[in-house]
């Protein structure tokens, strides 16, 4: 049982070893923190300044606009540049917008049309800071932690989900008010760029820079669609944050319209959200490379989708809290076992574009919550979730079928078997059994993943292609 325990353990924080990734990671928890706070504060802001859920979605769709249209350019932009630079300006970029979202909200300044355009331009930050993130991570901890170093950033979103929206609320609900919880998530972000600029300049480009933007953008684009494993997993990604985060655009009205209760309790069904979801992700962090990673991202959906059916008839606010707990872990299970999966196998090189595919996910995500809005004042809240919830069990079934598919493609591949020397922390190397049962080293049969290929090129391996 003990050494079940130091194993997970192992396997779960093993890139905490790296004392770079640990300075990486600490500034990670601050920003995470205000973008976590973010989502609380910009509903319940935007839901005061028009009192509609349409008011809520085209707020919404501010940082989704952006994402969406730029998220591409972004990732070929950090496949070109020095990453840790890209890094700096745009998280820079960031805390001066959300402070200056707090001083015009403290001056009343801000109409609903402006809090669009503040949002728009601060969703254009994170096109350039996001697909530099996790390739600038890839270039610290090298091939053989880069799994669960990604699964690592995505617990600290996880850690921020219980805490951020409490204390949103509470900040709103202060004196400070909505203008007060902007400058507060500006300051926090801003300890995040510190973090930043001490780390090593290992953010070099990849690109050479003698084909044209668009051309890289296109090479992006067949190095995706060439790979049936990582196709699937990109849009299973997307799937997931575009129906994961969708009762923050209808919680709002669902909890005045037909709860009888104040939009600021929006931060005590988050919190609740936030603990199931970061208790979640701790068990689960270590998982991405094990063969249960794809049944626990089917399973851990439709426990998203059964947290959306109940939340739909929900007719207690305690209920509606309860259903936080489903729709937390339904959402940071997937996320962050796909979008490790999804580093995994891709090559360094093209680390920038292919986490840009995934950031299109949080566009569509905040693009589809002013639709969301329109159709929620048209048929009602109840309605619009009850239809998400049929929604998510659809994309299950999608989903199993695409990974049955996939199964059947990798079984036409060679097998390989690892000894406990060669799994994450090494290049995959092919076993085999000498006479007496024992496992020995032999030539590999297939080429390792993408993210291995260095260090097995450095333990002298061959690669095929």
């Amino acid at each position: 049982m003990r050494r079940s325990i130091q194993g997970w353990k192992s396997n779960t924080f093993l890139a905490l070893e790296h004392p770079q990734f640990r300075i990486l990671f600490a500034g990670t928890l601050f920003a995470t923190l205000a973008y976590m706070m973010m989502f609380v504060a910009q509903s319940v802001v935007s839901f005061d300044l028009g009192g509609t859920n349409s008011a809520v979605g085209l707020v919404s769709m501010g940082t989704g606009i952006s994402m969406l249209i730029g998220s591409p350019w972004g990732g070929v932009i950090a496949d070109r540049v020095n990453r840790k630079y890209l890094i700096v300006l745009g998280q820079g970029a960031g805390a001066v917008m959300l402070a200056l979202t707090g001083v015009l909200l403290l001056l009343d300044l801000v109409n609903l049309p402006l809090m669009f355009i503040l949002t728009l331009i601060l969703g254009a930050t994170f096109v350039f800071m996001g697909p530099a993130r996790n390739a600038f991570t890839a270039d610290i901890v090298g091939p053989r932690l880069i799994g669960n170093a990604v699964a690592l950033n995505q617990l600290a979103h996880s850690w921020g989900m219980p805490v951020a929206p409490m204390i949103a609320a509470l900040l709103l609900e202060s004196s400070v008010g909505g203008g007060g919880t902007y400058v507060v998530m500006g300051i926090l972000v801003s300890v995040g760029v510190l973090s930043m600029a001490v780390m090593p300049n290992k953010g070099k480009p990849e690109q050479s820079g003698k084909r044209s933007p668009l051309q890289d953008l296109l090479d992006g684009v067949r190095y995706v669609a060439q790979r049936p494993p990582l196709r699937l997993m990109i849009l299973l990604f997307m799937a997931t944050v575009v129906i994961g985060f969708m009762f923050r655009v209808l919680t709002p009205a669902l909890l005045e319209h037909h709860l009888d209760r104040p939009s600021t309790d929006m931060g005590l069904m988050m919190t609740v959200n936030g603990i199931a979801s970061a208790v979640l992700a701790i068990g689960v962090a270590g998982l991405a490379t094990s063969r249960w990673s794809w049944p626990l991202i089917f399973i851990l959906m439709g426990v998203m989708g059964l947290g959306y059916l109940i939340m739909s008839q929900a007719q207690t606010y305690g209920v509606a809290v309860a259903s936080m707990a489903l729709l937390g872990p339904g959402l940071q299970g997937p996320t962050l076992l796909l979008q490790a999966k999804i580093v995994m196998n891709t090559e360094s090189a093209y680390l920038g574009r292919v986490t840009a595919f995934t950031m299109m996910s949080w566009g569509v995500s905040s693009v589809s919550g002013g639709p969301a809005g329109i159709i929620a004042d048209w048929l009602g809240e109840r309605e619009v979730l009850t239809g998400v919830a049929l929604g998510t069990f659809v994309a299950v079934g999608i989903g199993i079928l695409g990974w049955l598919a996939i199964r059947k493609y990798e079984a036409r591949a060679p097998k390989i078997r690892l000894t406990p020397e060669t799994d994450i922390r090494g290049a995959q190397l092919a076993v085999a059994e000498d006479a007496n049962g024992d496992a020995v080293v032999a030539t590999p049969t297939m080429p390792p993943p993408p993210m291995l290929r260095p260090v097995a090129l450095m333990s002298g391996q061959k690669l095929r292609n």
